[in-house]
This record gives C-alpha cells, sequence and structure tokens, in this order.
C-alpha cells in the first residue's frame, strides 16, 4: 500500500501528492541486467538488529559474509517490518499484505484461520513450472497454523515438529543431524557449557514430558518453565558450529544448491535461520571472539527517558531473556555485558552460517545468476529503554537490515537511504520473475530503487505490536510517531489513544525525548497522525463488526 508523499516547508509537512501514489519504473527501464531468468535465494533470519551487523556500522561485531553482500548488491539503510513479534511480520511479507488485512497481529494468531483464503502466497506465487521450490528453516511462525501456505514448495525441510505443514503435497524431511548427532534441537540445551543450568533444564523437560504423558494440555503454562529458563541462557552452546540448527539448516541446503547447480534447475531456495532468537547461544569459538567485559551498554537508558509513555517500554516486562521469573538471571551490569556478548557471538554464527550458503553459490557458479534477498523478520533490544528482545515499536525493534544482491547490477555496494518496508518483498520478487503482481498487495516493489537507490519514494513505515490493545507507528525519515489503542481497529480522526509518542528522529536517534504534547511540535504531530491514519485506510482492511 502506497502513502501519501510529504514534503517538507518552513519546517513542517504540507501535502504534496494523492494518497496511493507510489513511484513506478518498468523492469525494462530499471538498468539492471534481466532478471527473468535467475534464481532467487531468500534469506531470513530471526530476530537480528541491524545495528549488531558489521555492515551497518557495528565496529565490534564480526559480520565478513553480510559485509561481502553489502559490497555486492544494496544495502536498505532504511527498512521497517510490519509487526515486531514474528507471526504477523511474517504473515505480512509472505503475503504482500499489511496485519489489518491478515488480521494477524500475535504470535498465538492462525494463518490458516485468519488470513482470507484467496489472500496471496509467497510459495503459490512464485511456483511456476520450470522453478524448483524449496524451504529451509522458518518461513511462517509456525506450519501447524499456516498450512496452507506451503503449498507451491517442492520440498520443506524442517527442525522443529511445528514446522511439518499439515496435508502438504511435497517432500518433507527433518534436517539431518550434525556431528553431534542431535535431531531435536530442543535438546541443544543439554549441551550448553553451563552444566548446572543444562542439569536444570533437564529436569523442567523430564516434568512437562510425564505431564504431558499424563493428558496434560500442551499449553504456554505447561511450556514456561523451561522455555523461560531456557531463554535466560547466553554464551557457549557446547555444541559444534555444524551440529546446531542452523549449521545443519545451511549444509543440507547447500548440498541442495550442489544439486540444483548440476542439474541446471531453476530454482526458489528460502533459508530461515534462528540464532539471534534467544536463547543466546552460540559455538565457542564466537563466543570468546567478544569478551563481556569488554561489552559497552546502551546508553539509552531508562532513567533518561523523558515523558516516555510506560506502555512504549512494555511497563517493564521483558518476555525472553531477562524475563524475571528466574530472579537468579536479574539484569545486573555483568548479566547485561554478558547478554550483549552473547548477541555479538550469536551475530557471528548467523553470519558464518550465510557463508556457507554463498561460498557454495561461488563454488557451483550458482553466484552468476542467483539473486540474493536477505533481511530479518524485525529487530532486537538490547537493553534501550530497560527493553530486551522485541515487542516494542522503537527503532531497534522495527528497522531490519536488508540486502538485495542482482549478479551484474550497476550500483553494486551502494547504501539506498529510501523508505522500504518487508511487506514491499514479495511485489519486488514478482517484479524480478516478471510474474504479475496481485492487485491486492499493499507492498510496493522496489525494484526501481536497486537500479537508483536515490530516487525519490515513498516516505512512511507501518509497523504494528500488541501491547494490551494495538501499538501503532509510522516512521519517516524525521519523526516517529506511534498511538496506543485497547483495541485493534484502525485508527480515525475521532479515535481516543491511550498514549502517544513523538519523535525527532535526527536530534533524538534514542528516542528519549518524547514530544508529543508539546505546543511547539503540535502542526508536526497532527501532520504525523494524520499519516498514522491515511497509511492504515486500506482498501483491503476488513470490515470485523
Amino acid at each position: 500500500m502506497a502513502v501519501e508523499v510529504f514534503v517538507r516547508w518552513a519546517g513542517v509537512f504540507t501535502l504534496a501528492v494523492p494518497a496511493f501514489f507510489a513511484p513506478a519504473l518498468s523492469i525494462a527501464e530499471s538498468n539492471l541486467p534481466p532478471t527473468r531468468d535467475m534464481n532467487l535465494l531468500m534469506i531470513t533470519v530471526e530476530d537480528w538488529a541491524a545495528n549488531a551487523i558489521g555492515a551497518y556500522g557495528n565496529p565490534v561485531v564480526q559480520t565478513p559474509h553480510v559485509d561481502s553482500l553489502a559490497k555486492r548488491g544494496v544495502t536498505f539503510d532504511r527498512a521497517y517490518c510490519q509487526a515486531t513479534v514474528c507471526n504477523p511480520s511474517r504473515a505480512s511479507f509472505v503475503t504482500g499484505m499489511r496485519p489489518d488485512y491478515t488480521q494477524v497481529f500475535r504470535n498465538s494468531d492462525s494463518m490458516d484461520d485468519l488470513v482470507p483464503a484467496d489472500a496471496p502466497s509467497m510459495a503459490r506465487i512464485l511456483d511456476r513450472d520450470d522453478v524448483f521450490a524449496a524451504q529451509f528453516g522458518k518461513l511462517v511462525h509456525k506450519w501447524d497454523d499456516a498450512g496452507r501456505f506451503a503449498k507451491g514448495f517442492d520440498l520443506i525441510e524442517y527442525t522443529h515438529d511445528y514446522d511439518q505443514p499439515p496435508g502438504f503435497e511435497g517432500t518433507l524431511r527433518r534436517s539431518p543431524a550434525g556431528p553431534a548427532g542431535i535431531e531435536d534441537v530442543e535438546m541443544e540445551c543439554l549441551e550448553i557449557a553451563d552444566k548446572t543450568a543444562a542439569a536444570r533444564l533437564k529436569r523442567l523437560w523430564d516434568e512437562r514430558e510425564e505431564k504431558l504423558a499424563a493428558g496434560a494440555e500442551n499449553n504456554w503454562t505447561l511450556r514456561k518453565p523451561f522455555q523461560q529458563l531456557f531463554a535466560e541462557q547466553v554464551g557457549d552452546s557446547g555444541i559444534d558450529e555444524a551440529s546446531m540448527e542452523d549449521g545443519r539448516l545451511v549444509r543440507s541446503a547447500a548440498k541442495l544448491l550442489g544439486d540444483l547447480a548440476e542439474s541446471k534447475q531453476k530454482f526458489f531456495l528460502n533459508v530461515g535461520l534462528y540464532s539471534t532468537h534467544t536463547p543466546l547461544l552460540a559455538p565457542k569459538k564466537y563466543v570468546e571472539a567478544y569478551p563481556p567485559s569488554q561489552m559497552l551498554l546502551t546508553p539509552a537508558t531508562r532513567n533518561r527517558d523523558y515523558l516516555v509513555p510506560d506502555v512504549a517500554r512494555r511497563g517493564g516486562k521483558n518476555y525472553d531473556i531477562f524475563n524475571g521469573l528466574y530472579p537468579e538471571y536479574g539484569p545486573t551490569n555483568q548479566r547485561q555485558r554478558e547478554a550483549v556478548a552473547a548477541y555479538y557471538a550469536c551475530s557471528s554464527y548467523v553470519d558464518a552460517s550465510i557463508g556457507v550458503l554463498l561460498n557454495k553459490l561461488v563454488e557451483t557458479g550458482l553466484d552468476q545468476n542467483t539473486i540474493i534477498v536477505f533481511f530479518a523478520d524485525h529487530g532486537f533490544q538490547l537493553g534501550e529503554h530497560g527493553c530486551w528482545s522485541k515487542f516494542t515499536l522503537f527503532e531497534q525493534s522495527t528497522r531490519v537490515p536488508m540486502i538485495v544482491v542482482v549478479p551484474g547490477m550497476k550500483h553494486a555496494g551502494d547504501r539506498c537511504g529510501q523508505i522500504v518496508e518487508l511487506v514491499d518483498v514479495l511485489p519486488t520478487l514478482c517484479d524480478l520473475w516478471e510474474i504479475p503482481k496481485d492487485s491486492r498487495f499493499e507492498g510496493d516493489s522496489f525494484v526501481p530503487l536497486l537500479a537508483s537507490p536515490d530516487r525519490p519514494w515513498k516516505t512512511a513505515a507501518y509497523s504494528c505490536i500488541t501491547l494490551g490493545g494495538l501499538g501503532r507507528s509510522v516512521r519517516t525519515k524525521d519523526y516517529r510517531y506511534a498511538e496506543y489503542h485497547r483495541d485493534v481497529a484502525p485508527p480515525t480522526e475521532t479515535s481516543d489513544p491511550h498514549a502517544v509518542e513523538l519523535y525527532d528522529m535526527r536530534s533524538d536517534p534514542w528516542e528519549q525525548n518524547n514530544l508529543a504534547g508539546r505546543p511547539a511540535f503540535e502542526s508536526v504531530q497532527q501532520q504525523m497522525r494524520d499519516l498514522l491514519i491515511s497509511g492504515t485506510k486500506s482498501i483491503n482492511v476488513l470490515d470485523t463488526d
């Protein structure tokens, strides 16, 4: 869905063009090499913050393979997700629709139940007679709740039991175990270097299994003691990199790439990687590269926030690491440094896993005719505003890394400062393969930006998160505005949010000085509110009355 384009004049915004305008440029005019017959490799990573990647300016974390992608492609500096939790974000980029259309707002929401039956679907759209379509690891949040979105894949390789779509007609297989012989990835918890914690996790695992065997419902109450303790673990996984989940996935996917190169079969392959999600565990050699004593904590501490509404900071509650269920794992300065170090180690491990795929492309010559689209489903808080993991509308959660490589592209190594969104990915893939775009797409193909990264483009991105009701955010280059409502209904001119945020992202990039309600910014606030309301008025918004 395109949005209004605003121009700045005398410090305020004024309308320049009508709503739903989107810049357009045909493939033929794009100055890109022909892409219709190229392969597509999509790499999707869980919870990877852009500011934890070398190519995005982090001077500490070591990510040489993603950095090499940045030199070969266009790096998007202002890419944003539509929701800062897995399920709604993935439902959005898999359909090319925003959450108000999919009606998927929470991890517990079922895509099969809520997304309209005739909605666009990535696998179905990219499924062509001459294409082998494969999925390794995570694409949707859980195939249990999104089985119909698996249709179109020829092969799905999984590591979790819930990664098996019911009724799937293609080939379904578990990822081969690595040298350590671990098949069930949850059993990785028994190998962590902290053996006291491993033994404690084993006891909780056994207690859960006993209750399940006795007929208990497999709900969050039952899973919580184990899951929340596991989420607190950081540091050495105790497992070699080929045996951890991501290592298994990429080595199996690399083997498939070799087979596809030999057969000269055109393909669409998505590889979903996990390791930057809690628990923050990585192989020892990556952990040793980041001594906790050398890690700096964020300057954006909670006590420096001015008029930032408590709901924006989740009322002080974390859901993954530092979740509060186990007080001995509280956020002391030492534990926070250990968490930052572990997150960087996980970033380096994910990068090395991506390197396995990139090396195979070079080895087989597929790098000459394979488009690479790399991005994360959302970001990750590293203590900013007292928040860890995701579930906020702050920049650290909504902004994502995104790099697109087209072999032979003119602007290889360039950066794009224009705003793009994950909802734009599927329309972009359609344009790259010259597939007609679905009329219901709410994203805009950003192929023109691959040809001309500095061209004018849309000027706002929209994100949401459930916090009681729904928090909604609109981000322009200069400002971010958010409203928090007690329901999920689209905001209107007469709706009454219970909390509001406005930040000048130029002077306050850490979003610690809330300008909402200040007379000097009344005009900007009204313009941003109008932008939030108009941008949510999709022709595809469902009538939920």
